[in-house]
């Protein structure tokens, strides 16, 4: 990987988290010129061209040529082909990122002898540059590698680190996350409603309790615990309708979602 101030990128898959990588990458300054797309069928990477100037590429051997990082950002069904298609197309100075569900270092790297390959797990929040991203370093893959692409993204949110195998529940905690707490925040607005607000003040009012929420637990020194001693007085309401929660297994509902998602992972993971 080059040391250049801006890296070179191929993104092969044009979903939903190539979007959101995109737009989080232009909003943070990465010129558009060096962002490639390439899609199946072609649209995908056409829509990224109209909506943020990124170029699209006809196959894999245009994008990835002179690229300094690779992403990976196919369906877990679609990987065998994308890394047939990727196969002596890449170099030792080169990073393949892949953003595979379900698919570990070691199958993604058999067919790309010698190609540095890390794998992540973004969620959509790098559209708005307040994500997470989350990396495992894979074959070929050194510290001072690792570090750099961990600095690309690092304009788009948190980075962190972890062991590959804790990536199943990275994926299913900061990955599906967004979506997690998108369905609490519609079920919030939905009660709001059902006491007389009408819809578009009950959103909004859900949609900055998220907000404002999240932003004072990314406060190095503020807990959970800190922000709902801050809001609940013993005897109050929001004590009240903590004891709801708490009555209706709304802690226990959430562990089983992550066990859902991991389980399904890990599934998939078995047939790679």
């Amino acid at each position: 990987m080059s040391g250049a101030a801006h890296p070179t990128l191929a993104f092969i898959g044009c979903g939903r988290i190539t979007r959101a990588l995109v737009q989080g990458l232009v909003g943070a300054g990465h010129p558009a010129h060096l962002l490639r797309g390439v899609s199946r069928s072609g649209a995908g990477a056409l829509a990224l061209s109209r909506e943020f100037g990124i170029t699209a590429v006809d196959g894999s051997a245009g994008a990835v040529r002179g690229a300094d990082v690779v992403v990976l950002a196919v369906h877990p069904h679609q990987t065998p082909e994308a890394l047939a298609a990727l196969s002596g197309l890449l170099g030792p100075e080169q990073t393949l990122l892949s953003l595979v569900a379900s698919w570990r270092t070691e199958a993604v790297a058999a067919p790309l002898p010698g190609v540095p390959v890390v794998r992540a797990v973004p969620n959509v929040g790098v559209a708005v540059r307040a994500g997470a991203t989350v990396f495992s370093a894979g074959p070929h893959t050194d510290a001072s590698r690792l570090r750099a692409v961990e600095q690309l993204f690092a304009p788009l949110g948190e980075t962190l680190t972890v062991a590959e195998e804790l990536l199943e529940t990275v994926s299913a905690v900061s990955g599906a996350g967004p979506a997690l707490v998108a369905h609490f925040a519609r079920s919030l607005a939905g009660a709001g409603v059902a006491q007389g607000l009408d819809e578009r003040t009950a959103a909004v009012l859900a949609a900055h309790a998220v907000r404002s929420t999240g932003a004072l637990l990314a406060q190095d020194a503020v807990t959970v615990d800190a922000v709902i001693d801050s809001v609940a007085s013993p005897g109050g309401m929001t004590e009240a309708a903590l004891r709801v929660l708490d009555a209706d297994e709304v802690p226990a509902a959430a562990r089983r979602a992550v066990d859902a998602a991991v389980r399904l992972s890990m599934g998939r993971l078995a047939r790679a």
